[in-house]
């Protein structure tokens, strides 16, 4: 039972899935919620409603559906608004200007990702695509490149670390937001 509800937690909309983790697992009340996230006290209440909705309708077999989403969505929109500039300010940061192209229907995620990825010096860009895309093993990419394995794990560290340093995912820096310093 306890790993069909992890299951179903897991399955949440995002803001609803953060919210719940911080009541739950971190045992916040709703107002020190709404505080650590900037939103409206409503906004923390609808999302644990409609997260243990879900949650029951997950467990019964049912297909969860949203219905607090008219109290979400523009939580939902704000929220994703202050992301993106972090985003923004965080690349400017690491001497990225090239804007930032929001797409409707591109994950920001993925478009942080792609962003990196074209800034990225030849060598590293297709080192990196050739581990993330098409799957190679260190060795492959190696010969591939005629390089050693050394350097293809070198190159591969460096983009790490500049993932490292660069923008949180979104869900990573609701978390952030949401541990409080």
């Amino acid at each position: 039972m306890r790993a069909a509800y992890l299951d179903a937690v897991e399955r949440l909309p995002l803001l609803s899935r953060v919210v719940l983790r911080m009541h739950q697992a971190d045992d916040l009340p709703f107002e020190e919620i709404a505080r650590r996230l900037s939103i409206d006290m409503t906004a923390v209440m609808a999302c644990i409603a409609e997260a243990l909705g879900m949650i029951v309708a997950m467990l019964d077999g049912e297909r969860p559906r949203r219905w607090r989403a008219a109290q979400i969505s523009p939580t939902e929109r704000t929220l994703r608004e202050r992301h993106r500039r972090y985003c923004a300010d965080r690349l400017r940061a690491m001497g990225i200007d090239k804007p930032v192209v929001w797409q409707r229907k591109t994950d920001d995620d993925l478009t942080v990702a792609i962003l990196l990825i074209e800034t990225l010096p030849e060598p590293l860009r297709e080192t990196v695509l050739l581990f993330s895309a098409e799957k190679l093993t260190l060795d492959q990419i190696a010969e591939r490149m005629a390089i050693t394995r050394e350097n293809v794990f070198e190159r591969i560290s460096s983009v790490l670390d500049l993932i490292e340093i660069g923008p949180k995912r979104f869900e990573d820096w609701l978390r952030m937001l949401g541990t409080d310093a």
